[in-house]
């Protein structure tokens, strides 16, 4: 590996290094108290969290296939008639099942049959002991409606973790507490109290559950596979917000805070502003993040410039670079000497070819969050692409691609990776080393294969960036050449 790539390569891992220990510092975890030898609950006191010791015991999970249905607008209820509450929730098809489950459910009546009614937006559940539980639905709202008053705790509902490794990455914990809202790992949850909580909730990747706000004591109780949402014994109605992450949704009940791109969330917001207004004039997702990608370009195109004259710099002292490092082969200090007295000379930043990424490393990382959790990309079309937030699948194989594990063949990545290569043909001078044009070509061939499980949003955005920069080099090229 040359020189010029290794201080890239170290240099980029500082940076996530730095940007994990802030991260840290800047979002921290909840903080746990270690749990007190007593065998009763303890009185919630003013901490902003103590852990309990004693919560209802968790539920058993019953077979969804096995439980009635009914569908409330955009809304596909599975319910349990023993126990009375709700077992999960599926929005716009039946088969989009949200994590969140157990809804409504009082652990001391797990074992009781109800009778339902269903009546308008309502679902309705009694016994015979005239203990009824009401099921509002309007829109993404929920309230639910207890009588009479209930003695014990309610589960407001389970969230449970994705099967699949990727989805668990954007599955948070969120609760809003003395005008902050605090974020936690599902797998970071202990028992833990919460008092004066604003509203509390999860959110996965596109969807999330909410208290609507007010003044809350919440318990929480994990095993491997759910976090349990229990929510204080006193409180006899309560609303829910269940759906998409959208400002335009959560504004509506002031709880667009709820969404969050990560450590460079400013960044992100500014972004989702900019594609929702190309968007108002192209009404298509994938017009405007072409749109967004030129947009994005000519920002960057300084420091593009800057990068590609520090680079050729660096190959055209490369015939003097080779004769001292055979010079002082034996002698790195020296080497070392020489090396900066022929930057001086020829007036060369080593790192001019390096630092520009650290301008753009902010915004793909902001572009990441923001394109993997944009709710408005989920089912778009563009082309032959049928969902901008799942990969291109252009058609479908009769086997499964080895190492990548995709049975679709996906046309977007093998396009970023064909540009990717003319690319580093034209960028190579012949001054480059055989090992530096190697190592060129194996990037462009990493990229395509990093990026075709990928959502073909992001692939799309990134075969624009591509396509501008291979049209940008291919001009000074030609220009060079005259």
């Amino acid at each position: 590996m040359d020189k010029k790539l290794f201080q890239a390569v170290t240099l980029t891992l500082i940076f996530f290094l730095l940007y994990t220990f802030i991260g840290k510092k800047y979002f921290p975890q909840d903080k746990i108290f270690k749990k007190p030898n007593t065998s009763t609950k303890n009185i919630i006191n003013t901490q902003e969290n103590v852990e309990i010791s004693v919560l209802p015991e968790l539920i058993e999970e019953k077979n969804e296939q096995d439980l009635p249905n009914h569908i409330f607008g955009n809304i596909y209820v599975t319910y349990s008639p023993k126990g009375g509450y709700i077992n999960s929730i599926a929005i716009n098809e039946k088969d989009n099942t949200l994590p969140f489950k157990n809804m409504g459910l009082i652990p001391d009546e797990k074992e009781k049959e109800f009778s339902v009614k269903i009546e308008h937006n309502r679902l309705i559940f009694n016994n015979s002991n005239n203990e009824k539980k009401i099921f509002i639905f309007e829109d993404n709202i929920v309230t639910v409606i207890i009588s009479p008053e209930n003695k014990s705790q309610i589960i407001l509902f389970s969230n449970h973790l994705s099967s699949k490794m990727i989805e668990q990455r954007y599955q948070e914990i969120f609760y809003h507490k003395d005008n902050l809202i605090k974020r936690i790992q599902p797998k970071k949850v202990k028992e833990t109290s919460y008092e004066n909580v604003k509203f509390i909730g999860a959110r996965e990747r596109y969807y999330c559950f909410s208290l609507l706000e007010g003044d809350y004591i919440v318990d929480l109780k994990r095993n491997k596979d759910a976090v349990y949402f229990y929510l204080d014994s006193q409180v006899k109605q309560f609303s829910f917000y269940i759906g998409p992450q959208t400002e335009k949704k959560l504004k509506q009940f002031n709880l667009q805070g709820i969404m969050h791109y990560g450590f460079f969330h400013s960044i992100g917001v500014l972004m989702v502003k900019i594609l929702y207004f190309f968007h108002s004039f192209t009404k298509n997702w994938g017009i405007s993040l072409i749109i967004f990608s030129f947009f994005i370009y000519s920002i960057l195109l300084p420091f593009t410039m800057k990068s590609t004259n520090a680079m050729r710099q660096m190959q055209q002292i490369q015939p003097l670079m080779n004769e001292l490092k055979e010079k002082y082969k034996d002698n790195p200090t020296k080497l070392q000497k020489e090396t900066m007295e022929l930057y001086k000379k020829h007036k060369i930043n080593p790192l001019g070819g390096c630092l520009p990424m650290f301008f753009q490393l902010p915004i793909f990382i902001a572009l990441y969050q923001v394109l993997f959790r944009l709710y408005e990309l989920k089912g778009a079309h563009f082309l032959w692409i049928k969902d901008l937030s799942l990969p291109d699948k252009l058609f479908a194989l009769p086997f499964k691609i080895p190492l990548i594990g995709s049975s679709h063949f996906n046309l977007l990545p093998i396009i970023v990776m064909i540009i990717g290569l003319l690319q580093q043909k034209i960028t190579s001078s012949n001054t480059a080393s055989k090992d530096q044009k190697s190592m060129g070509l194996f990037f462009a061939v990493f990229i395509g294969f990093i990026f075709y499980n990928f959502p073909s949003s992001l692939v799309l955005y990134w075969f624009v960036q591509n396509l501008l920069t291979l049209i940008y080099h291919t001009r000074k090229a030609k220009i060079k050449a005259i």
